[in-house]
């Protein structure tokens, strides 16, 4: 009878400790803009001034002279066009990191060249 009356309580308790509450919401990861198509890493990047364009295109001379990611850069009319192909048989951390400098690249061109 004891246990029936412990059991009873423990099965009626009230649900409600445990619900989540509303206010919590899980935090929104940033998307890569870069797209994955197959053993290749592919980016466009846009410039309004020459300028820009120019500065990133030498950047990127110098950056694909000092890493061991395989980097294929395209430039026509205001964009570049940035491929890296993955030496292995799948994307590896090289080409990941390399993605990651080459967005840092871009990011300090644009500060860096200013009005």
């Amino acid at each position: 009878m004891y246990l029936q009356n412990i059991m009873s309580n423990y099965l009626n308790e009230n649900t409600k400790k445990f619900e989540i509450d509303n206010a919590f919401k899980p935090l929104d990861v940033k998307k890569s803009e870069w797209k994955h198509d197959g053993k290749k890493l592919l980016k466009s990047y846009k410039f309004d001034k020459q300028k820009f364009l120019e500065a990133f295109v030498l950047q990127m001379l110098k950056y694909n002279r000092e890493t061991s990611a395989l980097i294929e850069t395209r430039f026509k009319e205001g964009q570049v066009g940035i491929i890296i192909h993955a030496l292995s048989s799948d994307i590896s951390e090289i080409e990941l990191e390399a993605a990651k400098d080459i967005d840092k690249i871009k990011k300090d061109v644009m500060y860096y060249y200013a009005d």
